[in-house]
């Protein structure tokens, strides 16, 4: 549907309403305008399921993001005017706002421990993790569930994957968590400087690894320190700012679904007792419906490289376009009753780990965390609540999830 013909409504992805609670926006867009210009940014919204894996597998450098993955109002104020270029390579940027061959380059080389043997054979780690996380937290009878559970479980996981000691886990959790504190006047927190401090805490690890020879038993550093695509090696800078996404993506997004899936569970006492008849069985089956429904991540950007349409929608050279994957979540055209939770929903298909060129690394990692923390508590909580009093979902426009939920046993 062309904006020209649709009915226009007042959707800004900073604007504080739609940050404190997305979801009306979401349906009012689907509904009346599923391809959205705007204007102050020329950037067109898309909020369809089909729409936004449309434009994410066009392929062939259609879409870069160029303009980062996440840009602020500011850089979104600044319009391209039919001009763009691929960054420069020197000093390396982030795969992902590169292209191919570049972002498939750099993607390979880290990619060696998210293949599903490496992920199987870090199960047991993860496993003692999350136990050894309920053996600390069930005697205090309550406890924060999205930090003290599975936000250490899943900073420990990255240090593991980094080689930094897992003591590091509640300094990488606070720092990747400073990122979900939103500045109300300038829609954002300054994302550049909790990334570099994010990177600077990298780099005295792949300084070791490298002056360790880099062996492949940190495949995850070393195979970047290898890399002789260049003709140059990458510096321990250009590493660290390749995995930020591991960084960041890694430690914030299970913690926020696990306990977010769990709280829906308590909230559906039928459904819960459903899954516990069999948790072998059900938990991996629950998990899926917790990643469409509770899934944090609520857009991505990406900047037109070619002149292109997409859901009948002409998009020149320059302009961007957001894809709201929170929406995609809750489309009628996909799911029935999408703003249910239904732990055994049949999902053929969704897109919470993207699709194309940029479809998540840590898939198959993310979905193994959350499968053995929703697990290991339910099999060790016979009864549970929630105390939404304290609770906190802050607002944001980008991790739109609870960044504390206070569980209580018993």
């Amino acid at each position: 549907m062309a904006t020209s013909t649709a009915r226009r409504i007042a959707y800004d992805p900073f604007a504080r309403e739609v940050m404190a609670d997305p979801l009306p926006f979401y349906r009012q867009l689907r509904a009346d305008t599923p391809v959205l210009f705007l204007e102050k940014y020329d950037t067109f919204v898309f909020s369809r399921f089909q729409d936004i894996l449309d434009a994410l597998t066009i392929g062939n450098n259609a879409f870069i993001a160029t303009d980062t993955t996440l840009p602020d109002p500011a850089r979104l104020l600044r319009h391209n005017e039919g001009k763009v270029a691929e960054l420069p390579l020197d000093p390396m940027p982030i795969g992902a706002l590169l292209g191919s061959p570049h972002y498939e380059v750099l993607r390979q080389a880290h990619i060696k421990p998210f293949r599903p043997r490496a992920v199987l054979e870090l199960e047991d780690f993860v496993r003692t993790l999350a136990n050894e996380r309920l053996d600390a937290l069930l005697p205090q009878g309550q406890f924060d569930l999205t930090l003290d559970y599975g936000g250490i479980v899943s900073a420990s996981v990255v240090c593991r994957l980094l080689d930094m000691p897992l003591d590091f886990a509640p300094e990488v959790l606070a720092l990747v968590n400073q990122l979900s504190l939103t500045d109300p006047d300038g829609g954002g927190t300054d994302i550049s400087v909790t990334i570099g401090r994010g990177v600077e805490m990298m780099v005295e690890f792949i300084a070791r690894r490298r002056n360790a020879g880099a062996d492949g038993s940190v495949p995850m550093i070393d195979g970047l320190i290898r890399l002789d695509h260049y003709g140059r090696p990458l510096t321990d800078v250009e590493i660290a700012t390749q995995l930020v996404c591991v960084f960041v993506g890694g430690t914030e997004t299970v913690p926020k679904i696990t306990a977010h899936g769990l709280m829906e569970l308590a909230a559906a006492p039928d459904q819960l007792e459903e899954v516990r008849t069999d948790l072998d069985r059900h938990v991996p089956i629950a998990i899926e419906e917790m990643i469409r429904f509770c899934a944090p991540a609520q857009w991505f950007a990406r900047t037109a490289h070619k002149d292109v349409t997409v859901a009948g929608q002409q998009i020149r050279v320059g302009q961007r376009i957001i894809v709201l994957f929170g929406s995609a979540g809750r489309d009628e055209a996909e799911f029935d009753e999408p703003d249910r939770f239904v732990w055994n929903r049949r999902i053929p298909r969704v897109l919470s780990f993207g699709a194309g060129q940029h479809f998540c690394i840590g898939v198959h990692l993310a979905r193994m965390e959350l499968r053995v923390l929703v697990d290991a508590f339910l099999r060790r909580v016979p009864s549970f609540r929630f105390d939404m009093d304290r609770a906190l979902r802050l607002p944001s426009s980008f991790q739109w999830g609870w960044n504390s939920l206070p569980v209580i046993i018993g």
